[in-house]
């Protein structure tokens, strides 16, 4: 079938070029510890309704995090997803603060229908990100008032590259699984005067998450969606190598890998459609504990999040004005951070608005975002952000599926 060799390809060219995908996604000092800063939020035509998506169903969307969302797609389509990001985030830490501007490629996704009830998708997402850049000065021993700078850098990240199948079932059930490759290379950098130490850490998994949904049509305008996810803990092959450098000679060794996990995490989510409204709730829970941050002052902690999205639309009708096929979006989350420092915890939130508006073979995703995060006493970020997805299908309408 013509959509199975574009989705070869497609998964071809991921493995192939996919390293790109470990963009600079984070300015944060914190991405230093673990595997790094965890990437959410930046992807996707969910954006501006606050990352909602383990029970809503949307026959234009591609549902990377519930899979059994998939089988809501139109029969004779198939789709695709390109997302980007621009964001400013402001970090104020131990009475230093920090302002810079990120921005990059976050995802690619394609999918549709293979055969009825089997419904696929291949898609390459960022999983975590490290970047970071800062100074400090140490005394120079036997001296007074003389001091070193100590620069500290990190880059790379981990990224995901996924095979989703998902299965429409008796009794409005559907069930979906994601076959996950996860990869990537951290580096980070410590230098002083006319040495550097440079760490970098390859790591490696293959896991799977699983998703189930249900829905039901409460009357003829209004139907209701229900979705659990369970993903399981899964170690990281982990390959660390040490180069140090002076202005003499360079030694390449191996260093110790410490154990590292993709954590175990569990959701469930409600869906309400009604004529021209959708709404959505989700509760996941993350077991970050698992992560090994490597220094006694940080410690990486389990993490609740609450998400609530809201949409409008009030027209899908392609012969009405174009404004009145614009779709409108806003959405809220708030978490526990997964992490707390010199034993100090907080809370995490985000708002979001979005507009969705046509354009000739799809549709354009924008959502305007507001993150706030306070570990209490230790750090303060703010975040002002910009992401844009673009979803296109209706120039796939002739394939035989």
């Amino acid at each position: 079938m013509k959509v199975i060799n574009y989705m070869v390809v497609v998964i071809l060219w991921m493995a192939a070029s996919g390293i790109s995908a470990q963009n600079v996604m984070t300015s944060s000092p914190y991405s230093m510890f673990g595997i790094g800063e965890m990437a959410s939020g930046l992807y996707g035509a969910n954006i501006s309704m606050g990352g909602v998506s383990y029970g809503i169903r949307k026959s234009e969307w591609l549902n990377t995090a519930n899979p059994a969302g998939l089988t809501a797609i139109d029969s004779s389509s198939l789709l695709g997803e390109i997302s980007s990001f621009l964001k400013n985030e402001s970090y104020r830490s131990s009475g230093n603060s920090n302002n810079v501007l990120t921005g990059n490629f976050s995802a690619i996704v394609l999918g549709g229908r293979l055969k009825k009830h089997w419904y696929a998708s291949v898609g390459l997402l960022p999983y975590s990100s490290v970047g970071y850049y800062f100074q400090t000065k140490t005394p120079l021993e036997g001296t007074v008032d003389s001091y070193y700078d100590n620069i500290f850098e990190g880059s790379g990240g981990l990224s995901k590259l996924y095979l989703s199948n998902a299965f429409s079932l008796p009794l409005n059930f559907s069930f979906g699984v994601n076959l996950n490759y996860v990869f990537g290379k951290l580096k980070q950098t410590e230098t002083q005067s006319t040495m550097s130490v440079a760490q970098e850490m390859d790591a490696k998994a293959f896991s799977a998450d699983f998703g189930l949904q249900y829905e039901r049509a409460i009357d003829r305008k209004t139907t209701l969606s229900m979705g659990i996810v369970y993903g399981y803990k899964q170690e990281l092959a982990i390959k660390n190598t040490s180069t140090i450098t002076t202005s003499s000679s360079t030694t390449i060794g191996k260093a110790k890998a410490g154990d590292q996990y993709l954590p175990q995490y569990i959701g469930l989510g409600i869906a309400l459609n009604r004529k021209k409204w959708t709404q959505a709730l989700d509760y996941s829970f993350y077991q970050y504990s698992v992560l090994n941050s490597g220094d006694s002052r940080v410690k990486f902690n389990d993490s609740h999040e609450l998400r609530y999205g809201l949409s409008f639309l009030p027209s899908e009708h392609s012969f009405d004005s174009y404004w009145k096929r614009v779709g409108y979006k806003a959405g809220v989350n708030v978490s526990t951070p997964y992490y707390k420092i010199s034993g100090n915890s907080g809370i995490a939130y985000r708002l979001s608005l979005g507009l969705d508006l046509p354009v000739m073979n799809g549709c354009l995703h924008t959502a305007f975002f507001y993150d706030h995060l306070n570990v209490t006493g230790r750090l303060r970020r703010n975040t002002l952000g910009f992401a844009l997805t673009y979803s296109f299908g209706e120039r796939f309408y002739k394939l035989k599926l």
